[in-house]
């Protein structure tokens, strides 16, 4: 884990990459109850057989979920960070399925300071591969932090 930085600490082009972690059969079926997203795709082995992935697959909203716990445990904003403000762009390119394991690649794409001098806002894009380093899902999010006084 990091220690958290503060928007002067940021460059763009920076990047961070995560640890991995390898998602489960439990991590499906409890985020499926938990959600209630419960499509065939994610439950039912036989009916995932016959589709175009040839078993089940991880819900998408799930491989996001610990996507962002995975930068969360950098702690890069653990101490800094004021807003989430938005995300855009989500895509998912491949399936994520029992027992692939992902990580995060992190890069800073633009940084702006606004009219509060205690604060400034980040970009990032994330990128999140497999095992295969087959890219998964990427997506871009905004965070104000603080600036250091």
């Amino acid at each position: 884990m990091m220690n958290s930085m503060y928007y002067e600490d940021f460059e763009v082009g920076q990047r961070f990459l995560t640890s991995s972690r390898t998602i489960t059969e439990t991590d499906i079926i409890n985020f499926v109850g938990l959600s209630g997203i419960s499509n065939p795709l994610f439950i039912d082995e036989e009916y995932a057989k016959k589709s175009i992935h040839k078993s089940r697959i991880a819900p998408g909203p799930l491989t996001f979920s610990i996507a962002m716990g995975l930068f969360t445990r950098i702690g890069l904003f653990e101490e800094s960070v004021l807003a989430f403000l938005g995300m855009d762009r989500m895509r998912l390119m491949v399936p994520v399925k029992p027992g692939d394991t992902i990580k995060v690649d992190i890069e800073i794409t633009d940084k702006k300071e606004t009219k509060k001098p205690d604060r400034g806002v980040l970009k990032e894009i994330y990128i999140v591969k497999n095992q295969r380093d087959e890219t998964v899902m990427t997506y871009e999010m905004a965070h104000m932090v603080k600036r250091k006084q």
